[in-house]
């Protein structure tokens, strides 16, 4: 099994030398540690990661980049490979839509749901970009793929639409949370982190 990651779990459980500890045990047996193309943007500072995760995000991003070189993680390319491409932006149409209406993202501000940093920024865009990926691969692969997330899979601005839910009942994807990932792979806890 390919145990996809999302961003959250870099940033919120891992360090570098966890990770490299945990591909370690995957050496040994036969699952495979996953990451898309997206999720490894995600960690680049501004969009998706806060600054106070900046350092730590930084560090992610240099120990993704390293394991990618000597091939120790199985990485998806999204944004360039057609069929998860395709897939991904279908997503972020069904059901990011809103965040390109001007009415309704005019009406977010006056509620205070998007910050006026963001939307000058317009990171509000990229929200859930990571998750949205990992879909985009796993609704494909169902069998051989699974996602890593401690997000809930909430449609930001519409959290009564779940994805992963959707997905699940959709396509028979696969979503663990940290904890569950660990006991399903027999792992130690590698998490250095605020979710734990």
């Amino acid at each position: 099994m390919i145990y996809l990651k999302d961003t959250c779990v870099f940033i919120n459980r891992f360090n570098s030398l966890s990770i490299i500890q945990l591909l370690q045990n995957y050496k040994n047996g036969s699952n495979s540690f996953g990451v898309t193309d997206i999720v490894i943007n995600e960690l680049n500072p501004g969009r998706a990661v806060d600054a106070a995760d900046a350092e730590k995000s930084k560090s992610m991003l240099g120990v993704v980049n390293l394991l990618e070189k000597s091939r120790d993680l199985v990485k998806y390319d999204v944004e360039t490979e057609e069929k998860y491409q395709k897939n991904f932006q279908k997503i972020r149409k069904q059901y990011y839509g809103h965040l390109n209406d001007l009415n309704f993202v005019k009406k977010a501000l006056a509620k205070k749901e998007i910050t006026n940093e963001s939307f000058k920024n317009r990171t509000y865009k990229f929200k859930d970009y990571g998750e949205c990926s990992c879909i985009a691969v796993a609704m494909l692969e169902p069998e051989e793929v699974s996602i890593v997330s401690d997000d809930k899979g909430r449609v930001f601005l519409k959290p009564n639409i779940n994805l992963f839910d959707k997905y699940k009942e959709s396509h028979g994807i696969k979503v663990l949370e940290y904890e569950d990932w660990l006991s399903e792979c027999e792992l130690n806890d590698y998490s250095t982190s605020k979710s734990s």
